[in-house]
């Protein structure tokens, strides 16, 4: 007798394709049996069937793929009716006047329908009086996708493209428009409007690569800036670079307020669309490279750009900027050569003159956690770890996720005897930095430093538990936690929330301070013991 072989079942999306495969084929087989595979009006619904059908198995393919983002109208509720009514209130409202709440009420139908191409053409309607061409773009393309002969979707996509100054794209939607209706005067004055601002984008893109050659935009502040009002100016060039996708102005000023949110990769990503060799590219790139702590190759850009500047005024911005790297430049290398010919002090001396020059250390986070980086390696050959230890914190106040700093804190922990912070710190490293060399090695030779007392503020609890036992540190964290060997990742969770809402320090902050000073050196032993098992 043969064994039993189970066949696997389909998922979700499998069986549903097979579903409406089969379906369709019973259709078609009960057509040819009762004669009728040639009447033309079944034999157009079949086809209406099959082509329903693709479209479908279409989308179930989309909505698998990795990248795929559901509509906000998809939430599975549909009713007819009420979308009807929804969008008859909505005429109502719009027709006296009341935008805001006919949107509202289109959007409720189309959440309702939206199969409907005449609920997502009156949705753009409204966003367009409310000014919101984007929206309005959304919905009359939404609505030209469902019924590519709707004439209304393709004037209010034109128009709504026309707002957000895409004159080739509008008039695309125009050209249909005429298409669809030849002597419709909305759509022929759109297509004149479209040609005229095409026009006058031609004329201002030439004034503008002209500009950018030049460099005559005016110098980026190295002051500090508010994070709400770096904030604002990111918001506000976006917008202007999404309606002005071409203007090397509202890319520049893109690049300019990335600057100023210390994004530094996005904005070195946004001079490579700037034109190759232009004043204001190689300016906005030497920009990026120093506040990232390139400085030599800040310098290198901007004698480039004081070759090709063709105005005053960019030679002037870039002699400036270019005086103030220059001087930054000479400090680093002086700290450079301090600390490898063995003279700390010296090499400490230059990093403070370096952070002194920089008018706000939050203009040019890299370069000032590079220059603290430095300084707290000079205070580490000094064999002073708290000097380099409040060095790394102002660091990584600028940047937590520094790796060079948050590397070099732990073993300025380590050498204090703190190792349960050392370990700590590993742990924040595995996360910023996970291909560290060697990382894994530290980690556990911490976890074994903290779990085995050494004098290490933080872990006398976890080495009183550890010493008595003996064994690997991974044992010795098993110990704190009072878990058997071989515990689950589910056991030790549970045993380190349980253990840890014991012994957090707000539990005991109305005890006395022996108490307290002894339940925050158990807590700290027992994340010691809880992150080892988690790394491990």
């Amino acid at each position: 007798m043969r064994e039993f072989m189970p066949v696997p079942l389909p998922n979700e999306a499998e069986a549903g394709s097979v579903w409406r495969e089969e379906k369709l084929r019973d259709f078609v087989f009960r057509l040819r049996c009762l004669g009728l595979d040639g009447d033309p009006a079944f034999a157009e619904l079949a086809a209406r069937i099959a082509e329903e059908t693709q479209a479908i198995e279409e989308m179930a393919a989309q909505q698998r793929s990795p990248g795929y983002q559901q509509p906000w109208w998809a939430d599975g509720e549909y009713d007819a009716a009420r979308a009807d009514s929804a969008n008859d209130r909505g005429m109502e409202l719009f027709a006296a006047g009341h935008a805001s709440a006919a949107f509202d009420c289109f959007t409720e139908a189309v959440r309702l329908r939206p199969t409907s191409a005449v609920y997502h053409a009156n949705r753009a309607a409204a966003a367009l009086k409310l000014g919101r061409a984007d929206l309005a773009v959304e919905a009359a393309a939404a609505a030209a996708k469902r019924d590519s002969g709707y004439l209304r979707a393709h004037l209010r996509l034109g128009r709504a493209l026309l707002a957000l100054a895409q004159p080739a794209d509008a008039e695309a939607a125009f050209k249909r428009a005429l298409e669809l209706e030849p002597r419709n005067a909305a759509a022929a004055r759109g297509v004149e409007e479209a040609a005229r601002l095409a026009g006058q984008q031609r004329v201002q893109h030439g004034e503008d690569a002209a500009a950018a050659a030049a460099g005559s935009r005016p110098a980026l502040s190295r002051g500090a800036v508010g994070e709400e009002d770096a904030a604002a100016q990111l918001l506000s060039a976006e917008q202007m670079l999404a309606a002005n996708p071409r203007l090397q102005a509202a890319r520049c000023a893109h690049i300019e307020a990335l600057l100023l949110c210390q994004r530094y990769a996005e904005a070195e990503a946004g001079c490579a669309e700037l034109p190759e060799g232009s004043t204001e590219r190689l300016y906005l790139e030497a920009e990026v490279a120093w506040r990232q702590g390139r400085l030599q190759a800040s310098a290198d850009k901007l004698q480039h750009a004081l070759q090709v500047a063709a105005s005053s005024s960019g030679r002037r911005k870039c002699s400036s900027l270019l005086e103030h790297v220059g001087g930054l430049l000479a400090l680093w290398e002086e700290a450079e050569a301090a600390l490898e010919e063995g003279r700390p002090q010296g090499c400490a001396e230059a990093c403070s003159a370096l952070l002194g020059r920089m008018e706000a250390q939050t203009a040019c986070v890299g370069l000032a956690c590079a220059a603290l980086h430095r300084r707290a390696e000079a205070s580490m050959a000094r064999q002073d770890w708290a000097g380099a230890v409040a060095d790394l914190d102002a660091s990584l106040a600028l940047d937590a996720g520094h790796a060079p700093s948050l590397q070099l804190r732990s073993e300025a922990h380590k050498h204090a005897g703190e190792y349960t912070a050392c370990f700590l710190d590993l742990q924040r490293l595995k996360k910023a930095a996970p291909g560290t060399p060697g990382l894994f090695e530290l980690l556990v030779e911490a976890a074994r430093l903290g779990l085995s007392g050494g004098g290490g503020t933080g872990s006398a609890a976890a080495g009183a538990t550890a010493r008595g036992a003996g064994g690997s540190a991974v044992q010795d964290a098993l110990r704190v936690l009072d878990l058997p060997p071989g515990a689950t990742s589910a056991q030790v969770r549970q045993a380190y929330l349980k253990l840890a809402a014991r012994w957090h320090p707000d539990k005991w902050a109305a005890a006395g301070k022996e108490e307290q000073e002894a339940a925050g050196e158990k807590f700290k032993g027992l994340q010691a013991a809880y992150e080892l098992l988690s790394a491990a």
